[in-house]
């Protein structure tokens, strides 16, 4: 009898092992959370993610709460958003970001639950506060509000050694236009700005030199986009158009 239970018993050990075993550690952490109204019960809603592992792909958000949720990136519609490793990221106003309706309960200063879903780290939960009707107004980064200079600052981008799975440095090359690290709230100072960064539509953050690293990433086609900005966070522009450089590169 002592024989049947033998394989029972470490069946049920290897069941209760399993069940209790901790699930995968994320190494995405979200913050900055926040839903700005643009209209009657819609919300653009931006945050940060920090990665502190190997690269993530963007599968999925959704809202607990029942809400619509979709994400918007202009000029990358069928594009996975990827953050590099060991990076961090932006969805943001003037990049890819969330568009969400449906929380018309929720009022200034409340809150409204947010899941992200990543390859390879799972789900992430987060809640955006609502900013308020004001809001929208404190951020406007359309070129119809740009800086225009003479002479035009002007960008080029290189990759001395290549593109790389593996990440790799990109070179600047940017004449009239010193970057300057500033405070925010910072007015603009002609003659000086700094950079934002945008792969595949989606804002990597702010740049005060000439050169960067970009962190490793999964195979696959992507486009780096560098454009010039004011402190105060304007584009500017020749003739109209957004001062910036795009590099296409492919990992394999």
């Amino acid at each position: 009898m002592t024989r049947v239970w033998i394989p029972i018993l470490a069946a049920l050990a290897g069941l209760i092992w399993f069940v209790m075993m901790p699930g995968p550690v994320s190494t995405v952490t979200i913050t900055q959370a926040r839903a700005t109204p643009v209209g009657q019960d819609r919300f653009v809603v931006t945050l940060d993610i920090a990665n502190s592992g190997p690269p993530v792909v963007l599968t999925a958000v959704f809202s607990p709460s029942g809400a619509t949720v979709q994400v918007m990136n202009p000029g990358h519609r069928d594009d996975a958003l990827t953050i590099p490793g060991d990076s961090k990221a932006s969805f943001a106003m003037d990049g890819a970001h969330i568009m969400l309706t449906g929380a018309a309960e929720v009022t200034a200063g409340g809150f409204i639950p947010l899941a992200l879903i990543f390859d390879g780290t799972g789900e992430v939960t987060t809640r955006a506060q609502h900013m308020g009707d004001a809001a929208i107004a404190a951020i406007d980064h359309g070129a119809g509000h740009g800086v225009e200079a003479v002479p035009a600052p002007a960008i080029r981008i290189d990759m001395p050694n290549g593109a790389d799975a593996s990440g790799f440095p990109v070179q600047l090359t940017i004449d009239n236009l010193a970057l300057v690290a500033v405070p925010d709230g910072t007015a603009h100072v002609a003659g000086e700005g700094h950079a934002h960064i945008y792969l595949k539509g989606l804002k990597l953050g702010r740049l005060y030199t000439d050169a960067l690293t970009l962190g490793a990433l999964p195979p696959g086609g992507y486009t780096l986009r560098i454009a010039l900005n004011s402190h105060d966070h304007r584009p500017y522009l020749k003739n109209g158009a957004a001062v910036e450089a795009v590099a296409t590169f492919t990992i394999p």
